[in-house]
């Protein structure tokens, strides 16, 4: 099987429901023979091109065809969206992102529809389409920026202009940050190690952070499966960091899965104290316990529990992370079937939200520390949140981090990273004290 059609293949699934990464990876893993690395990298760039520019793409192919896109057969349909971006947006040749779209077209069966697909592709892949097409903003951000009409909403009306560049920022993935783990290595050793794998590395804003240019997947590397370092985007390591974890404390990570600042928690700690890392999915707590084997952390323990229900049997903890399941909207730029959330339900997440940092709260020692962090730039789920909680718990006062990374906006309600200010993930983490 082709890249191109495998692609297609994820693009046909991916339409009927389901996340995109879960989605591609059920395709690579049915092909057979297998793609081989080259291939299966360039038809996930395919599946996630098309995919996040979709609403654009199919505004200007329906300047080029007799029916409505939406109208035409499925495999014809995705065909042309994913030929289309790979000519304007993945620096594919016109005559090869034609040719191999008609071949495709042909082997999907659908002969008859072989003529139109060249036509319009060819007239389509120069069409002049800027921002300025679309004076209404809402229409600018949910047509030229590819977000849902919600989503689009929301930024624009809690953001106003600055709703544009942020929407801009979502289409540049974040570099790849690493942290160290100091218990096996520092970031000198670690360097020079990666460097010799044949990676690009540059110090990152503070001590244990590195920005990797990997040559493969960060996983294939020795010095990864020698639990020398896990992969944590800056904003996350700043929330983790925020919790200020030392050796010998009693230390609590609400929601913890996939584990990085858990990770960092314990590296903190020196391996000295207690950690305890909850994550409410059973299937996701091994997983937890494997990435701690990995990097040689014995003062872990991954526990299957609902942080949204308070925990009566814990003791209570010197410090408290709670990071929020949330709406993702700042991670966009790594997951883009974000872009089309239609944000139903927001107000039981928001419900949901405030329990898990009473609960955090409630199982905080006497002048202990509290973290609040998600991975959103909406409001709603940042500032209201902490402002509310405020407002429930008047002997908790909020203590600002002594630094922060460039362009992070530090406010009275907690620290947001914006993509198009820090070079990062959307991101908020908020400190707070007992008074």
């Amino acid at each position: 099987m082709t890249p191109r059609r495998l692609a297609v293949k994820a693009l046909i699934h991916q339409e009927q429901a389901g996340y995109a990464n879960l989605v591609l990876d059920a395709e690579l893993k049915k092909c057979a023979p297998p793609l081989e690395g080259r291939d299966a990298a360039f038809a996930a760039r395919i599946f996630y091109t098309t995919l996040e520019r979709l609403p654009l793409l199919d505004y200007i192919l329906n300047q080029f065809t007799k029916k409505p896109i939406a109208k035409l057969d499925a495999p014809v349909r995705t065909v042309l969206r994913a030929g289309l971006a790979q000519a304007r947006y993945m620096n594919v040749p016109l005559p090869a992102a034609v040719n191999e779209s008609v071949k495709l077209t042909r082997a999907l069966g659908k002969s008859s529809a072989a003529g139109m697909v060249n036509a319009v592709l060819r007239r389509a892949a120069g069409a002049a389409v800027s921002e300025s097409d679309f004076p209404d903003p809402l229409e600018r951000l949910s047509v030229y920026y590819c977000l849902s009409r919600p989503v689009a909403e929301l930024l624009y009306a809690q953001l106003g202009a600055e709703a544009f560049p942020l929407a801009a920022a979502f289409y540049r993935k974040p570099k790849t940050t690493i942290r160290v783990n100091t218990l096996r290595t520092d970031d000198a050793s670690l360097t020079a190690l990666l460097q010799a794998e044949g990676h690009t590395v540059s110090p990152g804003p503070w001590p244990g952070a590195l920005i990797v240019d990997f040559a493969g997947s960060p996983a294939a590397s020795a010095a990864f499966q020698k639990g020398l370092f896990h992969v944590q985007g800056l904003a996350s390591q700043f929330a983790a960091l925020c919790v200020d974890a030392r050796p010998g404390q009693q230390v609590l990570d609400l929601c913890a899965a996939p584990g990085g600042k858990s990770l960092t928690l314990a590296e903190c700690m020196q391996d000295n104290g207690r950690l305890v890392s909850g994550e409410f999915a059973p299937s996701r707590v091994p997983l937890l316990q494997k990435a701690f084997d990995r990097c040689g952390i014995t003062c872990a323990v991954a526990v299957e529990n609902n942080a949204a229900v308070h925990n009566n049997t814990w003791p209570k903890f010197d410090r408290v992370l709670c990071d929020v399941p949330c709406s993702g909207l700042g991670v966009i730029a790594k997951k883009p079937d974000i872009r089309y959330k239609d944000l139903d339900g927001i107000e039981n997440l928001l419900d949901t939200q405030q329990k898990i940092l009473q609960n955090g709260a409630d199982s905080l020692a006497e002048n202990g520390r509290l973290v609040y962090s998600t991975c959103t730039v909406n409001v709603q789920e940042n500032q209201n949140q902490v402002e509310k909680f405020l407002s429930a718990n008047p002997d908790f006062h909020l203590v600002q981090p002594e630094s922060a990374l460039p362009g992070a906006d530090i406010t009275p309600l907690g620290t947001v990273f914006l993509p198009h200010k820090t070079g990062t993930d959307g991101f908020f983490a908020a400190i707070l004290e007992r008074n």
